[in-house]
């Protein structure tokens, strides 16, 4: 078995939440802690069959889920902000921790789980969890804070866009959308814009071979102040500068 990795639009029902389903395998020889999962702003469920489903909260550095080899895992990624009222809990209460779903839905979290149990197959545990998330969302209505997804896309889409006119687009106090940030996402919106700026950079790098785009010209690019900016950044999200973490995005797990 080879590592594979999959995205799956998510229905009709649970389309305004969820930016996607997933689907990962770890290949037979892989060893655990090998996988690198990056802060994305976004909280995850995530089920690995056998186990009940877990709450994977708002990440501000690089995570590395020790899972065994030969092991396929399912997730929903929430859109960041739309998961308040499906938690139950606020999202910075969660953030840079893995919950079981139990501690949060008490009786709520019992899904119907035997097929994927016994198949472990991704369709299996895509359609469970799918199952799992319309029953809470009948229960709990309205899952999120559109305010703050709206926030947050214009974040995504410009990073660079100054917080003074994101707090005047809200309508609100910078203490008021700091709050509803932390309660949405997990972390305020200048935390939010670090791990975005991050991203652009990312797709930025990965875009064209690194001997057409020196690292002062990515760092400009992705609007960091200069190349010791940027290494900052990208050593405190990553956990490596940024020549030695692009390296290890090229080398297979």
């Amino acid at each position: 078995m080879e590592h594979t990795y999959r995205e799956l639009a998510p229905p009709v029902g649970l389309a305004p939440y969820l930016r996607c389903f997933w689907s990962e395998t770890t290949a037979d020889h892989q060893q655990p802690g090998t996988m690198c999962v990056l802060p994305d702003g976004c909280i995850d469920v995530v089920w690995l069959a056998g186990h009940q489903p877990m709450v994977v909260g708002s990440a501000t550095r690089a995570m590395f889920p020790l899972l065994p080899s030969g092991t396929t895992i399912v997730g929903a990624r929430f859109e960041p902000g739309m998961t308040a009222g499906l938690l139950g809990a606020p999202a910075d209460r969660v953030a840079n921790l893995d919950v079981p779903i139990s501690d949060l839905w008490g009786r709520d979290a019992a899904p119907v789980r035997q097929c994927f149990d016994m198949s472990g197959t991704a369709t299996d545990g895509i359609s469970a969890l799918s199952e799992l998330l319309v029953g809470r969302l009948c229960i709990v209505g309205e899952a999120g804070d559109p305010l703050v997804t709206m926030l947050a896309r214009l974040l995504v889409a410009e990073p660079h866009t100054p917080l003074a006119i994101l707090v005047d687009r809200a309508g609100l106090g910078e203490r008021q959308v700091r709050r509803r940030f932390e309660a949405a996402i997990g972390y305020g919106p200048k935390t939010f814009q670090r791990i975005m700026r991050f991203h652009r950079w990312l797709d930025l790098a990965e875009a064209s071979p690194s001997d057409e785009r020196s690292l002062v010209d990515l760092a400009a690019e992705a609007g960091y102040a200069d190349q010791a900016h940027m290494t900052r950044e990208v050593t405190r999200l990553a956990g490596l500068p940024p020549v030695a973490f692009l390296a290890a995005r090229a080398t297979p797990p």
